[in-house]
């Protein structure tokens, strides 16, 4: 089983105040607490894990309707910087929802936060896994910012929690038909089926299947909302329906890490592309063992021409072709081990294989 405590391993570079080191800290928890302390959650409660299919990698489907009570869920986003005043709108930031020991205790009651201290909302303190796990189990967002405080100066810390993010849908659509010159000024100028079209579209453009709704419908809108403002930024979601974690940022690729699980012929084409690297031993990559193993997938989605912005009258035709195609696929060590990631093109082995 995973262990709680377990240290995440941050780039050998990165100073512990840095954007890069507080991305990394919270990839490699919300990979444990998402998708590893997950599946052994389904294993207790003695229900079959739902492993993703290899034709399910782009969202080009309906999602998965049923809310699974054993997937630990997430959404955090994190800042490098404070949310811009303009963004207020959107986001609910205020001293009410601060991460405070009186707003977590008005706010959730339930939890026990008996050891609660200000530090452990620093990133970099051992104890914010902790106090992560806790503050997850929260309705909408829990955001981290970097701040400067004036007995550490630079610091990354959980800031505000139960964030609320507030945008009609309509409106995300049409900022986005309209930079990408599917419009030309308003979203319902070529009926309402454009306009179903677009929607799908545009919860593809972020990597989510047409029906995304919650969890996943707020970090689409927030992913567009922040991205307007250029400062480096990253959204984590993950949630009961898809069991995998999405991660997005400035650029035009979108992470998602998924728990696979290898059958005979995907492990020897593993330690096959493993030898070529230079790693001999896979266990820092099994979450459980047997000969069917289970591993760390992550697969980059990469957009497409047709997400460039261009003119209305070529645009039906770019409407119908793929936004997202799978880039780079890697099967990650578990996020204690210092290992590299071993390139596993997961999607061509498993179409050639006629399963998942």
């Amino acid at each position: 089983m995973s262990d709680k405590a377990e240290i995440i391993q941050l780039p050998v570079s990165a100073p512990r105040d840095s954007y890069v080191a507080a991305r990394a800290r919270l990839t490699g928890f919300l990979i444990r607490y998402t998708l590893i302390d997950s599946y052994f959650n389904f294993i207790r409660d003695g229900k079959a894990y739902p492993f993703a299919d290899a034709s399910q990698i782009l969202p080009t489907g309906s999602a998965r309707s049923t809310e699974r009570p054993q997937q630990n869920t997430a959404f955090v986003i994190l800042l490098d910087g404070t949310l811009p005043r303009g963004l207020n709108k959107h986001f609910r930031l205020r001293s009410s929802n601060r991460v405070t020991w009186r707003n977590i205790q008005r706010l959730a009651p339930e939890l026990d936060i008996s050891d609660f201290k200000s530090s452990q909302t620093h990133l970099h303190s051992p104890d914010v896994t902790s106090l992560l796990e806790k503050l997850l189990t929260m309705d909408y967002a829990l955001i981290a910012e970097r701040v400067v405080e004036d007995d550490v100066g630079h610091v990354f810390k959980l800031s505000h929690m139960h964030v609320k993010v507030e945008r009609l849908t309509d409106n995300a659509i049409k900022d986005l038909a309209r930079d990408l010159g599917y419009i030309d000024r308003r979203l319902f100028e070529r009926g309402e089926d454009y306009v179903e079209a677009l929607e799908a579209k545009f919860f593809e453009y972020y990597g989510f299947p047409p029906n995304a709704a919650g969890r996943r419908s707020a970090a689409a809108m927030s992913a567009q909302l922040i991205a307007k403002n250029g400062f480096p930024f990253t959204v984590f979601t993950s949630s009961q329906e898809d069991c995998r974690l999405t991660v997005h940022d400035n650029g035009d690729v979108i992470e998602q890490y998924m728990l696979v699980r290898l059958d005979a012929g995907h492990r020897a084409a593993l330690g096959t592309a493993a030898k070529q690297i230079g790693v001999t031993d896979l266990s820092p990559y099994l979450i459980d063992g047997g000969d069917t193993p289970v591993a760390i997938y992550r697969a980059s989605l990469e957009r497409t021409d047709a997400t460039r912005s261009g003119s209305t009258a070529t645009r039906d035709e770019t409407l119908q072709a793929p936004w997202l195609n799978i880039g780079d696929q890697v099967i990650v060590a578990r996020p204690s081990a210092d290992a590299p990631p071993i390139p596993f093109d997961w999607a061509t082995l498993a179409t050639a294989s006629g399963g998942s």
